[in-house]
């Protein structure tokens, strides 16, 4: 399980969760976790990838014999009955073993949007010409997938985080589709002038995407979702408040 991190953080000891130190390759700073700017990688693209650099360097160059990859983050974990930091109960490595026996991909908890569909919270939130170019990588590489696309779109629910845990061959293919549409997509995308929230654009991007992957594949695919636990806490009414201040145009 990596935890994608950009500044150090106490993890959790369970010798299954990996501290990757994501963007590695633009933070000078080494302070002791794993550099996602070894091997094949794309730590250069972390303001703009986010936790994906620590996805694609798991993908490219961790050792094929492991069974399972999973990411989570410095603050945010799967809910389980093990020690994590602050107090936080997370999975423990033999509860993924546990979940991985019966399911093939463990996602979070859907969150849902009361006064709007995801399509309309992106474009709220964040640059909507984005989601256009990835509708139309989809309809030109990937045409299977835009009914799937625009299934997602029009819901009111979402898997936030990319957070997930998948059997190994789940996840190479997960990887491969996923970052050959984000890759396509950047070639029509111009991050220059953005500030650093909207220049997060692929990650914000992978969030939908995965839950067009797993809808696309839900016939195939055994898919579990978990509560996800925030060890600095969630900030409910602010996020709230943001999100009506964005739907006004305030």
């Amino acid at each position: 399980m990596l935890v994608a991190a950009h500044k150090p953080a106490d993890t959790p000891h369970d010798p299954v969760y990996l501290p990757i130190h994501v963007g590695r390759a633009i933070h000078g700073v080494d302070f002791g976790f794993t550099s996602d700017a070894t091997g094949q990688n794309i730590s250069s693209k972390n303001d703009t990838y986010c936790e994906l650099t620590a996805v694609y360097w798991a993908w490219k160059n961790l050792d094929p014999q492991v069974p399972a990859v999973g990411l989570s983050h410095y603050r945010r974990y799967f809910r389980g009955g093990a020690d994590g930091p602050s107090g936080a109960r997370v999975l423990s490595g033999e509860e993924m073993t546990t979940l991985l026996s019966s399911f093939d991909v463990v996602v979070a908890r859907r969150r849902n949007y009361v006064v709007e569909n995801v399509e309309s919270h992106y474009r709220h939130g964040h640059i909507g010409s984005d989601l256009d170019a990835v509708r139309s990588v989809l309809r030109q590489h990937h045409p299977e997938y835009s009914t799937s696309f625009e299934s997602v779109m029009h819901r009111r629910s979402l898997s936030l985080y990319n957070m997930f845990l998948m059997r190994r061959v789940v996840f190479d293919e997960y990887s491969a589709w996923l970052f050959d549409v984000l890759e396509s997509a950047e070639l029509h995308i111009d991050n220059d002038g953005r500030d650093a929230y909207q220049r997060r654009t692929f990650g914000y991007l992978a969030e939908r995407l995965l839950n067009v992957w797993l809808e696309h594949n839900s016939a195939t695919l055994k898919v579990i979702r978990r509560p996800v636990v925030n060890t600095d806490g969630e900030p409910k009414l602010r996020k709230a408040v943001r999100m009506i201040r964005r739907k006004v145009g305030v």
